[in-house]
C-alpha cells in the first residue's frame, strides 16, 4: 500500500510539470516526483522480506541496479518521445515537452496495478497472516518511524545514501544539457551518451551485492560494513 501511494503521489508532481508557468509550480512538481522516488526503498524492504538472508544482498543490489536503471533508459529513450510528439505537434518544443509527461503518468499507473496484486510475504500478505494467527498485528508506523530515528546506524546510512545518491542524481540530470552545449551534441546523441553512467547500475550494484554476501559469509555483518567502507573510501 505504501508502494502503491508514493507512485500516486508522483502524478500530480508530474501534471504540475506538464502544466507549469514558471519556477514555483515546476519546482513543486520536481518536490512531489522526489518524494515518490521512496519507492526505491520500499522495493528494497519489499525484496528483503522475500529472500533468504545468505543472499539477500545479490537481490537487493540487483533490484536496486534496475530500479536505477531506469535512469539511464529515460536518457536513451525520451529524446526518441520527444521526437515523437515534435512530428505531431508540427514541432511546437512548449507542447512536445508537456506531452512526454503523459508517458512517465502510464508508467506509474501500471506499476501500481501490477504492485497491487501483489503480497506482502512470501507465504501471504500481512491481513491473512494476521487473521489466521500466523503473524502477530503491527504496532503501527510511528514506533517504526520513532525507532529508525534513534537508531545511530540508521543516521549513519542516511548521510552515506544521501550522499552518494545525490551525486548520481546530479549526474543523471546534468550529462545531457553538458553534452548538448558544451559539444553541440543533438538530445538524441547526448541523452543515449548520458545514459551510459545510469546503465552502469546493473553492473555495478549486482557485483556490490556480491562482494557484501561473500564478505557476510565469511565475517558476518561486519564484513558488509567493512566492504562498504573500503569501496566508499575508495570512492
Amino acid at each position: 500500500k505504501t508502494f502503491i501511494f508514493l507512485l500516486m503521489l508522483g502524478i500530480p508532481g508530474m501534471f504540475l510539470f506538464a502544466f507549469s508557468q514558471g519556477a514555483v509550480t515546476f519546482t513543486l512538481g520536481r518536490m512531489l516526483i522526489g518524494l515518490s522516488l521512496a519507492t526505491f526503498v520500499t522495493c528494497q524492504v519489499w525484496c528483503s522480506q522475500f529472500f533468504d538472508r545468505s543472499i539477500v544482498g545479490k537481490v537487493n543490489a540487483t533490484a536496486g541496479g534496475w530500479g536505477n536503471l531506469g535512469g539511464g533508459i529515460t536518457l536513451l529513450t525520451m529524446p526518441f518521445i520527444m521526437e515523437f510528439f515534435l512530428a505531431i505537434t508540427g514541432s511546437n518544443i512548449g507542447l512536445s515537452w508537456r506531452l512526454c509527461m503523459i508517458v512517465p503518468i502510464c508508467m506509474h499507473l501500471g506499476a501500481a496495478f501490477l504492485i497491487s496484486t501483489g503480497r506482502d510475504l512470501p507465504d501471504g500478505s500481512y491481513k491473512q497472516l494476521e487473521a489466521s494467527g500466523a503473524k502477530q498485528k503491527s504496532k503501527g508506523a510511528a514506533n517504526v518511524v520513532a525507532l529508525g530515528f534513534s537508531n545511530t546506524n540508521a543516521w549513519i546510512m542516511l548521510v552515506t545514501y544521501g550522499l552518494c545518491f545525490g551525486v548520481e542524481l546530479t549526474m543523471n540530470n546534468k550529462l545531457t544539457p553538458y553534452f548538448n552545449r558544451y559539444y553541440g551534441m543533438h538530445p538524441t546523441l547526448a541523452g543515449p551518451l548520458a545514459a551510459c553512467f545510469s546503465l552502469m547500475n546493473l553492473a555495478a550494484r549486482s557485483w556490490g551485492g556480491c562482494l557484501s554476501d561473500a564478505m557476510a559469509k565469511q565475517f558476518g555483518l561486519r564484513g558488509r560494513i567493512a566492504a562498504m567502507w573500503v569501496i566508499q573510501t575508495i570512492e
